[in-house]
């Protein structure tokens, strides 16, 4: 009971002029947050790639040319849009490599062209943006943002920016996009007035790099996402039609995946990564709290470390925020419940990946890289008040083990356990290797009636009560047989889950 006890003790979460701090901090740093110094160096970066093209693609150059005299505000605003981005890019690589790549040069040179009539003619926002009607606007009337965020619709799709970007849609996800129902926009804009009631500056910086929001069905590859945004689709995010419902979860993925657009046209313009980082023997970071795969998903490259890190810090000041006025908000959007990662997760995540970061993947970062994670770091203190030891990964395995125990009991609630001695096996094998890991701790796993050896569901709530008081003993950590326990936790998770798996209770 000391250990159980001893668990719910934790430290008082920062007061709010810390939390206030934080967030002027993540909106105001000179490279790392103000959102127009990194739309501007992205203008630049964008700017200069166009002139590379222009001896090759006039309209290229006449585009960079009509650029370079516009107001900041009016090159932000262009170059926010999604496929002038992809036509710049695509035209690079095929000028440069001399392989077939996206958009097909012809096509670049008629974006390229359409894009500069849409400047001279003093269009608002992008080309993509100018063919959605007014409602499909994420923000109210009166906005102040220099660049709209737009709600996509399937609406004149023959417009060659349209075109354009339903092409790079089907080569980067082979997935169709939905158009929102009158209550699904309504839906956005509530989980955006949340999100901007808990942090309206940060909302504002992040949103800044996102141009377009789609909905997605849950239809071929978009099956099992919930969001998603990639550095190849850079500034729109896509979420999952189904989920946006529940304004707590709609402000977290908003802000996530805004986040990583933010992350991405920094990157443009700084030296994020090392020029080799993406090599096939470059270093990775187990993810232990993702379910492990064949094909290796849950390791990250430096980049995807990077991403993920850069998104828990904020997460974590979402989640203080939500967690200390949920009372005074439930009333108009219910109660957070389990639609929000919590900022104890958000801040164990956060801590391991920069963790991870400096021993594991500092080689793959660039200068710009390496200064960001350092104060990324310094944020991650000021909101992290009961710090972990270095190197604990306990309560990241059990956080996963966790999760997935309440996914068997689902899976078993609707369909009749298999006729074989399979969850038997497995129930057996998990609480031998608890055991084993306990021994190695000085510890013991409590008795239980012996059929509870053999009911899966039951020897997991055992293995999970005896090991979660462990993860909070720092003392452990200093046990010559601490190490070897939590590789053999690691094992053990990580070959439960992929028993899940093969079971199909993972969905």
């Amino acid at each position: 009971m000391a250990a159980l006890t001893a668990l719910a003790v934790r430290a008082a979460p920062p007061d709010a002029d810390v939390l206030a701090a934080v967030e002027t901090a993540l909106v105001t740093h000179r490279a790392f947050g103000d959102s127009n110094y990194i739309r501007d160096q992205l203008a630049v970066a964008y700017r200069r790639r166009l002139h590379k093209l222009g001896g090759a693609l006039p309209e290229a150059e006449s585009l960079a040319t009509l650029l370079d005299a516009a107001p900041p505000a009016r090159q932000r605003q262009l170059l926010g849009d999604t496929v002038l981005r992809c036509a710049v890019q695509h035209a690079m690589r095929q000028l440069q490599l001399g392989d077939e790549y996206g958009l097909p040069l012809p096509q670049c040179a008629a974006l390229f062209r359409a894009a500069g009539e849409h400047l001279r003619a003093d269009l608002p926002g992008g080309p993509l943006a100018a063919h959605l009607p007014p409602m499909a606007r994420l923000h109210d009337e009166g906005s102040l943002q220099d660049q709209d965020t737009y709600i996509w619709h399937a609406w004149q799709e023959g417009t060659p920016y349209a075109r354009a970007f339903l092409a790079v849609m089907e080569d980067n996800y082979g997935a169709p996009l939905a158009t929102p129902t009158p209550q699904e926009r309504a839906l956005l804009r509530r989980g955006l007035r949340l999100l901007e009631t808990l942090l309206p500056r940060l909302t504002a910086s992040a949103l800044s790099h996102v141009q377009l929001i789609a909905l997605f069905p849950k239809l071929g590859t978009w099956r099992g996402k919930a969001s998603s945004s990639q550095f190849r689709v850079n500034g729109s995010v896509f979420l999952n039609q189904e989920l946006i419902g529940n304004p707590w979860w709609l402000a977290e993925h908003l802000l996530h995946e805004s986040l990583h657009q933010k992350l991405y046209d920094f990157r443009h313009g700084h030296s994020l990564l090392a020029p080799d980082y993406a090599r096939d023997d470059g270093a990775r970071v187990c993810s232990l709290w993702n379910a492990p795969d064949d094909d290796g998903n849950h390791y990250w490259d430096a980049h995807r470390t990077l991403a993920a890190f850069h998104v828990y810090v904020h997460l974590a000041l979402l989640c203080l925020l939500a967690e200390q006025q949920e009372a005074a908000l439930a009333p108009q959007y219910g109660p957070i419940g389990q639609h929000m990662s919590g900022s104890g997760r958000a801040i164990d995540r956060a801590r391991y990946l920069g963790e991870q970061l400096h021993s594991t993947t500092w080689p793959e970062l660039g200068l710009a890289g390496r200064q960001m994670t350092h104060w990324l770091l310094d944020v991650l203190d000021a909101l992290d008040t009961q710090r972990r030891p270095s190197g604990a990964t306990l309560h990241l395995l059990l956080d996963l083990y966790e999760r997935q125990s309440r996914k068997l009991d689902t899976y078993l609630t609707q369909q009749p356990p298999p006729r074989s001695d399979t969850l038997g096996l497995q129930a057996q094998q998990e609480l031998a290797m608890t055991r084993q890991a306990l021994h190695m701790l000085d510890r013991e796993l409590p008795p239980s009636p012996p059929a509870q050896e053999h009911d899966w569901p039951q020897a997991r709530q055992r293995v999970l009560q005896a090991l979660w008081p462990l993860s909070e003993d720092e003392t452990l950590m200093g046990n010559s047989g601490y190490p070897q326990a939590q590789a053999l936790v690691v094992q053990m998770v990580q070959l439960s889950s992929r028993q899940l798996a093969a079971l199909g209770a993972l969905g």
